[in-house]
């Protein structure tokens, strides 16, 4: 069996997740639309990582990123993921929690630090295996070179 050059190490890194922190006027929704860019980079390049190894199903509807942008008030926090629809693939983020600083005299002051806890403590490890699985059954004879355009 042909095993490929890849190989999946600690010392790989994909990118997951995202914070933007921005003040003034209309500055959280700047933060969301930084935030939305750049995980969608990074969810984008996940399901290619995916396609030579025809598993770009497995990424259908999954968080592959999430992102938290605040201001000096409140917080906004997403997950991002695709939606495989045969050859075509759109890229969307679902809100998961929004909240202020200041709201009930900051009790939820800690969520954002719990999420992002159990974001690297729970799901990072199974998202990097998935990871890992994937660059692993990359053929070995698979050709990465870029076509020249005319």
């Amino acid at each position: 069996m042909d095993q490929s050059l890849f190989m999946g190490t600690y010392y790989m890194y994909f990118p997951f997740l995202m914070c933007e922190v921005k003040c003034g006027a209309a500055a959280l929704d700047i933060a969301d639309r930084q935030n939305a860019h750049s995980m969608t980079m990074a969810v984008r390049a996940t399901v290619e990582l995916f396609r030579p190894v025809k598993r770009e199903k497995e990424t259908d509807r999954e968080f592959f990123a999430y992102s938290i942008s605040h201001d000096h008030r409140w917080v906004r926090i997403y997950g991002h993921y695709p939606v495989v629809d045969r050859t075509k693939i759109t890229y969307y983020r679902h809100p998961i929690h929004e909240f202020s600083f200041l709201a009930m005299d900051g009790k939820e002051k800690w969520a954002t630090y719990k999420i992002t806890k159990s974001l690297y403590c729970s799901w990072m490890p199974k998202h990097f295996a998935r990871l890992g699985s994937a660059i692993d059954a990359i053929p070995a004879d698979l050709d990465f070179e870029l076509s020249q355009s005319e």
